[in-house]
């Protein structure tokens, strides 16, 4: 538990207000981008970006790993 100016703070409240900021920002990039290019550029671009969230970590760690491994395996020759 964290106390900011001695009102106790539970860590879930930080993770609510990121996830409620991150989706507010979403929205509001989509109507901006629908009343710029459009439709289905907004949808487009905006699952993109969602997806990119969920997808890059797991491919960025599935690189490192071969990477390391393709290092052990040079030295070690």
């Amino acid at each position: 538990m964290i106390t900011r100016q001695g009102t106790p703070v539970d860590e879930d409240d930080g993770q609510a207000l990121a996830v409620a900021l991150g989706l507010l920002l979403l929205i509001g990039s989509v109507l901006l981008l629908d009343a710029w290019l459009g439709v289905w550029w907004a949808f487009g671009i905006a699952a993109g970006s969602v997806l990119s969230a969920y997808y890059v970590p797991g491919v960025t760690r599935w690189i490192a790993v071969r990477w390391a491994v393709r290092e052990v395996i040079r030295r070690s020759r």
